[in-house]
């Protein structure tokens, strides 16, 4: 083999490598048609036995939506609003028709947020805290715009060694018990919020609150631009 030809192969492979390793980004096809300017998040789906569950997700969910450039409506607002149109329980409001939702808070795009895990196993030395969302945003229309799901274990327990075996075993019980008795779920939520709106392969766009909303929609329409 000639080195021309080497080369030749080295550079085949860095391509089809680096086309390998680039994040899908056809997922936000929909989100950029769309533009939204206004989510409504209703109340979480909440399949577990913890009913604090859903609380902890709203109480980080807005926040990282308005970070991410988008309008959402008060938590205690929808709350209230939804319960006057006689929608008690969030399963009778993920069942209820999306453009009734969407009309009665004039939003563009609704979040569904359904959580299947919430739980906390002990084993002595060890507490696994483990959570699993399901994502589902829609348009006015009832329409899927985007969709994710996140698995997250939390183990306090897992730290570096002191050096001393007996002293690092009385540490790692006393960590899995209050883990036990009070399970840290509000920042392994954070955690898992951040990592799907901002996540490489189901990162939400900048929405037109957002200071790189302008610039990041002019780089899209670059590429159209020079066809």
């Amino acid at each position: 083999m000639t080195l021309l030809q080497r080369v030749s192969m080295l550079v085949t492979v860095l391509v089809l490598g680096a086309c390998a390793s680039a994040p899908e980004t056809k997922y936000l096809e929909p989100l950029h048609q769309a533009k939204l300017q206004s989510i409504l998040v209703v109340p979480v789906n909440n399949n577990t036995i913890d009913v604090q569950a859903p609380t902890s997700v709203l109480a980080t969910l807005p926040f990282m939506l308005a970070e991410k450039g988008y309008y959402t409506y008060p938590v205690n607002t929808v709350k209230m609003l939804l319960e006057a149109e006689g929608y008690y329980e969030a399963a009778e409001v993920h069942a209820a028709p999306a453009d009734n939702l969407a009309a009665l808070f004039g939003a563009d795009a609704i979040l569904y947020v359904t959580i299947h895990e919430w739980t906390a196993q002990y084993m002595v030395l060890a507490t696994h805290t483990k959570i699993d969302f399901e994502y589902r945003l829609v348009n006015a229309q009832g329409q899927l715009l985007w969709q994710a799901r996140k698995e997250l274990v939390y183990a306090p327990q897992q730290q570096n060694s002191s050096g001393n075996p007996l002293a690092d075993l009385v540490a790692m019980a006393i960590t899995a018990a209050i883990e036990r008795a009070a399970p840290n779920y509000l920042p392994l939520t954070r955690t898992a919020n951040g990592q799907v709106f901002y996540g490489a392969e189901t990162g939400l766009p900048p929405g037109p609150y957002h200071p790189k909303y302008a610039e990041y929609y002019q780089k899209l329409e670059q590429p159209k631009a020079t066809q």
